[in-house]
This record gives structure tokens, C-alpha cells and sequence, in this order.
């Protein structure tokens, strides 16, 4: 295997694990912040950011070909013991409001589209990025 071919497979796995971090962060702040004129444009980012994250996720397995460097990389998924609670508490909580209550995120009017497709998107995004640690750790060469 080429130098260029290991920082690659390296790089992306480091990637990955930052975009997977960022947007996971983003979803455990979302009740820290207040509803002021613009209190759903975090949904809107968490939104368009939901394929990128599914992307970093599926970038986890390029590293597998690494098996010395894969075992240093393991620890990496320890922070998503902590970080997967904090994201499940606002994703089940706007899914009980504007999903099934078909009320907005900040206001007391009838949700949109986009909005009461943002729960169900999150589920499955948390879900695979979830299935693509888990497998990223058990995977063994």
C-alpha cells in the first residue's frame, strides 16, 4: 500500500468522524437555543446536513484496509456514548410536536413540510451513523 493511499484512507476516517461530531453537537444544542426570529434556521442546517453526515458515516469503513492504525481509531467512537442521548432528546421531542402534533418548531402555527420531516430524517441519519460505529469497532481483520 502507497503513502498517498494510507493518508487518504486515514484523512477520510478523521473526516469523518469530525462531520459526524459537528452534527451531533449541533443536535444536542437545539434546546439550549432560544426561539427568536430565526429560532428554526438550526432545524434547517441539521436538515441539509443530514446527508453529508450520512456520507462521513459511510467513510468510517475506508480505514478497515489499516488494521494497525484501525485499533488506534477505535477510541474514536467512545464521545457517542455520550453525544447519542443528547441528540435523542430534541429528535423524540420534535417528532411528538411537529410531527404528530403538526405544530411548528417555534411558533404556534401548523408546521410545514420540512418540518415535520426533520425528526423522521434525524432518526434514520442518527440511525446509521449509530450502525456505522458500531461497526466500525466490531469489525475485526
Amino acid at each position: 500500500m502507497r503513502f498517498a493511499e494510507i493518508l487518504l484512507r486515514l484523512g477520510c476516517n478523521l473526516v469523518g468522524w469530525m462531520i459526524i461530531y459537528s452534527h451531533c453537537i449541533w443536535l444536542a444544542v437545539i434546546p439550549q437555543i432560544g426561539c427568536g426570529p430565526d429560532g428554526d434556521e438550526i432545524f434547517r442546517l441539521s436538515l441539509g446536513f443530514s446527508p453529508i453526515a450520512i456520507g462521513a458515516a459511510l467513510l468510517l469503513g475506508l480505514a478497515h484496509k489499516l488494521p494497525t492504525v484501525v485499533g488506534y481509531l477505535k477510541w474514536l467512537a467512545l464521545p457517542l456514548i455520550l453525544l447519542v442521548p443528547l441528540t435523542v432528546s430534541p429528535i423524540f421531542a420534535a417528532l411528538e410536536t411537529t410531527t404528530f402534533g403538526s405544530m411548528g418548531f417555534c411558533e404556534s402555527i401548523a408546521a410545514s413540510g420540512w418540518q415535520r420531516a426533520w425528526a423522521p430524517i434525524q432518526i434514520v441519519t442518527l440511525f446509521i451513523i449509530v450502525a456505522a460505529s458500531i461497526l466500525f469497532v466490531a469489525k475485526r481483520n
